[in-house]
C-alpha cells in the first residue's frame, strides 16, 4: 500500500514539473474513490491545486467535504483552499458542510473566515441547507456564528420552512426558538404550519399550530 501511494504521488509530482497539468485530476481522482492518506499526500508534500476546478465548478475542498474527509479538509484549510468558493450554481464549502451531522465541518470552515450568510443561486443560505437535511448541531454551530433564521431563499421559504418540510421535530424547535417570523409565508403562501401538514409531520404540525 505504502509503494502504491509514493509511486502515485511521485508521478503527480512529475506531471505537475513537466507542465502536464494532471495534478489536480489525480488529487479529483483519490477523493472520488476514497482514497484519503493520497489525496492528502498530493496536498501537503506535492503541492496540489487545491482551488482547482471540477466541470461544476467544485474545489477539492467541496469534494473532501462531501465525502466527510476530516484530515484532508484540515490540510485544504491549511494549504488555503478557498471557503468563499462557489460552484456553478453558487454553493460554498460551508454548504456542503452543513450537509453533514457532526458540526466540526462547519465549525472549522467558519474558523477559517467562511461566509456563514452566503446563499446559492437559488437563495438558500448554508443553514437552509442544515435545516433540510436535519443537522441539529451542525445548524445551531451555524446560527452561532451568525447565521440568519430569517433569511429567505427565492422561494420566500425560510430555515424553517424546510425542516417542517422535512418533519425535523428538533430542527423546528431550534429555529422557532430563533426566528422572529415563525407564521413567514412563501411565494405560494405557504407557512411551516402547512408544509408540516401537507407533508402528514402530525408532531411538527403540533409544534407550528399558534403559527397558522
Amino acid at each position: 500500500m505504502r509503494n502504491v501511494l509514493v509511486l502515485l504521488v511521485l508521478a503527480v509530482s512529475s506531471g505537475a514539473a513537466h507542465g502536464q497539468g494532471n495534478s489536480a485530476d489525480a488529487l479529483f481522482a483519490a477523493i472520488r474513490d476514497g482514497r484519503e492518506l493520497a489525496a492528502e499526500g498530493m496536498v501537503l508534500r506535492y503541492g496540489a491545486d487545491v482551488d482547482a476546478r471540477t466541470l461544476d465548478g467544485e474545489t477539492p475542498l467541496h469534494k473532501a467535504l462531501e465525502k466527510g474527509m476530516k484530515d484532508l479538509v484540515r490540510a485544504l484549510l491549511d494549504a488555503k483552499s478557498s471557503v468563499t468558493a462557489r460552484t456553478a450554481n453558487g454553493e460554498t464549502p460551508l454548504h456542503m458542510a452543513a450537509l453533514n451531522q457532526e458540526p466540526y465541518f462547519a465549525a472549522m470552515l467558519i474558523t477559517a473566515g467562511a461566509p456563514v450568510k452566503a446563499r446559492n443561486d437559488d437563495g438558500e443560505s448554508a443553514l437552509f441547507w442544515a435545516a433540510l437535511s436535519g443537522n441539529v448541531a451542525t445548524a445551531q454551530r451555524l446560527l452561532e456564528a451568525g447565521g440568519d433564521p430569517d433569511m429567505p431563499d427565492l422561494r420566500g421559504s425560510l430555515p424553517l420552512h424546510a425542516a417542517a418540510d422535512v418533519g425535523s421535530v428538533d430542527m423546528v424547535r431550534l429555529l422557532l426558538a430563533r426566528t422572529s417570523a415563525p407564521a413567514a409565508r412563501n411565494r405560494d403562501g405557504l407557512c411551516a404550519y402547512d408544509l408540516a401538514r401537507e407533508r402528514g409531520h402530525e408532531d411538527v404540525a403540533k409544534l407550528l399550530e399558534f403559527t397558522r
